[in-house]
């Protein structure tokens, strides 16, 4: 599996994993209009080929996404993760992670990552939790935030 820079287009296919109103808040949050088309999530999640990328598998197929984001001096912040729902449960979402992780430090050494997700997407807690991240934060819309203690190799 290899990261790519993402374009626009591959939101195509990445919709078609979100199936309903609330399958797109739990993945993108409240900022993405629904429903989306690829025009309207690129523009809404503030993408670009600097901070959006595609997991692919050996045939090139997109199956991941996800965003690394700086948050600050010091902080990257995953955004926005998911994974072919055919494909859950097999590695791939680690990978993704990881990969968003290490391309995120190669251009912004960080202390820490942080993301968010919804406390009810009890696989993907338990994921980033494996990772590291622990919950630092929980709102009244269900979300937690996470945070990991990036240290660098070397």
């Amino acid at each position: 599996m290899e990261l790519h820079p993402a374009q626009q287009s591959d939101l195509l296919t990445v919709l078609s994993w979100v199936n309903g109103e609330h399958e797109c808040l739990m993945w993108a949050g409240p900022n993405i209009q629904y429903p989306a088309t690829p025009e309207t999530a690129w523009r809404d999640m503030e993408a670009s080929e600097g901070n959006a990328y595609v997991l692919v598998d050996p045939a090139s197929k997109v199956v991941g996404f996800g965003q690394i984001l700086s948050s600050g001096g010091s902080a990257l912040h995953l955004a926005r993760l998911i994974v072919e729902p055919r494909l859950r449960g097999q590695g791939v979402g680690r990978d993704l992670c990881a990969a968003l992780m290490d391309i995120g430090s190669a251009s912004q050494p960080a202390e820490y990552v942080t993301l968010n997700v919804y406390e009810s997407n009890r696989a993907a807690v338990r994921l980033y939790q494996s990772l590291g991240f622990e919950i630092k934060d929980r709102d009244d819309s269900g979300a937690v935030a996470m945070v990991k203690i990036h240290k660098e190799e070397g």
